[in-house]
């Protein structure tokens, strides 16, 4: 009885931090949002132009593609309007 509680309680701790670390690294993750980036052509009649690219609207690199006119920073739409810079979604 004592060998099978020897082998139990390390084997339900590892289970127990392997659980904990998945639900931190997912909680970390999970405060990204996925958006369509859109390229601005000021001139154009429709201005913000959607990419169909998933970028992230948080994160360290800008989102960039090469959408036909070389290589363009993408944007967030925001009605009408694309203002707002997204980022490059982090490949783990």
């Amino acid at each position: 009885m004592k060998t099978i509680r020897k082998f139990i309680f390390p084997v339900a701790l590892v289970i127990l931090s392997a659980g904990t670390a998945f639900a931190t690294n997912l909680s970390k993750t999970s405060n990204k949002a996925v958006k369509d980036g859109y390229v601005f052509r000021p001139g154009e009649p429709v201005e913000c132009q959607n990419t169909h690219i998933s970028c992230s609207d948080t994160g360290d690199d800008i989102c960039t593609a090469n959408v036909g006119m070389g290589t363009e920073t993408l944007f967030d739409l925001s009605g009408s309007d694309c203002p707002n810079n997204l980022f490059e979604i982090p490949q783990n």
